[in-house]
């Protein structure tokens, strides 16, 4: 299953690059979250229970729903979609993966209780370097591949950003159910996006199939998938499919569309996936035990890489 996820959401980022070839950002988007909604709302009537009990909340908290949507999938989601048109599918998981070193960034200011031990300062730094590296040498030939980097920096800090919106506000609430009204409401929070970027020709077939299979299998699947596993092994080893995104997204971009894969490319990934190793590192100050920084986003979103 952990091989599966990681082909699943490797891929997500190369569905993406061909689905944007002949579809407006704002339709993948709106495309992607609207059908994962549907699917996940039909999977939580099926299956009923507390789950079902629980999309009450949405009428009691709209406005919390809309602020949970946006960060956790609906700005994420636009800024890697408008990213990868001058970011390679590969470069863009892996910066991506840099997501719990902004959770360590923002824990100080946000939540006390996930202050970080210095190994895990140290973690932090050498992500950076990493996340560094790459931007400086592999996205700094134009003023827009600069700016698609810092997309998807900005895209990891949102999904950091909503582990901690998770766990203030849907602390207890199943996976499944805030994950349905995270998509729900990032589709809600798309159709303007969409109606102002009308599409000037027919999409393509290719593009059409790219984005039901994101919906489907990228997001609603492999968001169940994930939470089934995480029930079955414990989060610890279900988390590691997090450090094979990167790799496999590399490959898929450099098989499928003949992206380039430097020698700066794959030390910039070791180094933010050492990083990321160290900020979730569990050995805290003087031997203590603390939960991974990256533990906020355990509630009810995957693992940084996928599904984008």
């Amino acid at each position: 299953m952990l091989a599966l996820l990681s082909a699943v959401w490797g891929a997500s980022y190369l569905l993406i690059a061909e689905a944007i070839e002949t579809m407006p950002e704002g339709l993948v988007v709106l495309g992607r979250t609207g059908l994962a909604a549907l699917a996940l709302l039909v999977l939580i009537r099926v299956r009923g229970g507390d789950a079902l009990a629980r999309l009450a909340d949405v009428r009691r908290r709209p406005g919390t729903a809309l602020v949970l949507g946006l960060f956790a999938i609906g700005l994420p989601f636009t800024l890697i979609t408008f990213g990868e048109r001058t970011v390679p599918s590969g470069l863009s998981a892996v910066l991506i993966a840099s997501t719990p070193i902004f959770v360590g960034i923002l824990a100080p200011l946000l939540d006390r209780s996930e202050i970080m031990s210095p190994l895990q300062w140290g973690g932090l730094v050498v992500g950076l370097v990493g996340v560094g590296l790459l931007v400086g040498v592999e996205q700094i030939g134009t003023v827009g591949e600069f700016l698609g980097a810092m997309a998807m920096i900005g895209a990891a800090a949102s999904y950091a950003l909503s582990g901690f919106i998770l766990k203030r506000r849907y602390a207890g609430f199943p996976p499944l159910v805030t994950t349905f009204i995270s998509v729900a409401a990032a589709a809600v929070i798309a159709v303007p996006l969409a109606a102002a970027q009308p599409p000037d020709r027919a999409p393509s077939a290719t593009a059409v199939l790219c984005v039901v299979v994101l919906a489907l299998v990228g997001t609603a699947w492999a968001f169940f998938a994930y939470f089934r596993l995480i029930g079955e092994i414990g989060y610890g080893r279900a988390s590691v499919v997090a450090y094979t995104i990167p790799p496999v997204a590399l490959a898929y971009g450099r098989l499928v569309r003949h992206e380039p894969v430097t020698v700066a490319a794959i030390g910039a990934m070791a180094l933010i996936l050492i990083g990321v190793f160290l900020v979730a590192s569990r050995r805290g100050r003087r031997g203590a035990r603390y939960p991974p920084v990256a533990n906020s986003r355990t509630i009810a979103t995957p693992p940084p890489g996928g599904p984008r």
